[in-house]
């Protein structure tokens, strides 16, 4: 299903992981901006419905299969995001992965499996984007989506936090090497945020009451905060942004 009416604005953005949680929420609100729209999921029925929302019936938005464990589904997803849309300008590394596990019983699949979504999925995807944007002769700009986990240490998230680490440490690496070009990329590192899945978790007291005691503030970051930071960074106000990393933590990391 395609979604095609009064467009507001030529900037046109890929999105992973856009069916639910943060993807949507930054899909909802890149759209009020007006930018075109291609949603990704490594299960393609999942966007059915959002395409049907009415915050995306003033802009276009075309559903885009994504699987970030195979090289060919990266290359061809990417294919019909920019076919679909006549390019892209922005991109939105948002899926991701999660293992809840002991360092010492965590097996090698499960770190392959972990590393290979959460870290080199996004990095060759951001690749193609800067390609794309060199062979078009554009201004790209990427934001990774990474974690507080990436910042600080944690038990029983060992793998996770690595590989969000390193899509810290990634975003620093190329935001040098595409300066010149004009290829920002930037991360937004959230806490836990309220989505529909947390608060689910967080029914229970204890856990909320032991996970709210690590940020200053007192509150989670609510997916419209992440959106926001998101809109920012991609935005031509951010043109002087490259390589920095947004947390959106309540204060978390800076405690």
């Amino acid at each position: 299903m395609t979604v095609n009416n009064n467009k507001r604005t030529n900037r046109r953005a890929l999105i992973t992981g856009a069916s639910r949680g943060l993807g949507l929420e930054i899909a909802l609100t890149l759209a009020r901006d007006g930018y075109d729209l291609a949603l990704a999921d490594k299960e393609i029925s999942r966007l059915d419905k959002i395409l049907e929302r009415p915050e995306l019936a003033k802009t276009k938005a075309i559903p885009v299969k994504i699987e970030l464990l195979s090289e060919d589904s990266i290359r061809d997803g990417f294919k019909s995001a920019t076919d679909g849309l006549g390019g892209l300008d922005v991109l939105v590394n948002n899926a991701g992965t999660t293992l809840l596990k002991s360092a010492i019983d965590v097996t090698w699949e499960e770190w392959d499996a972990v590393i290979d979504v959460n870290l080199k999925g996004q990095y060759f995807l951001a690749c193609l984007l800067a390609n794309h944007c060199i062979s078009q002769k554009r201004d790209g700009a990427i934001i990774n989506i990474a974690s507080t986990h990436g910042l600080t240490g944690l038990a029983g998230r060992s793998v996770y936090g690595i590989s969000k680490g390193g899509m810290i440490q990634m975003t620093r690496m190329l935001a040098i090497e595409w300066a010149t070009l004009n290829i920002r990329i930037n991360t937004v590192a959230p806490s836990t945020v309220l989505t529909d899945s947390r608060k689910e978790m967080l029914k229970d007291p204890n856990v909320r009451e032991k996970m709210l005691e690590r940020i200053p503030t007192g509150e989670f970051p609510m997916p419209e905060d992440i959106a926001a930071g998101v809109r920012y960074l991609a935005s031509p106000e951010a043109k002087s942004v490259t390589g920095q990393t947004l947390a959106i933590d309540g204060g978390l990391t800076a405690a």
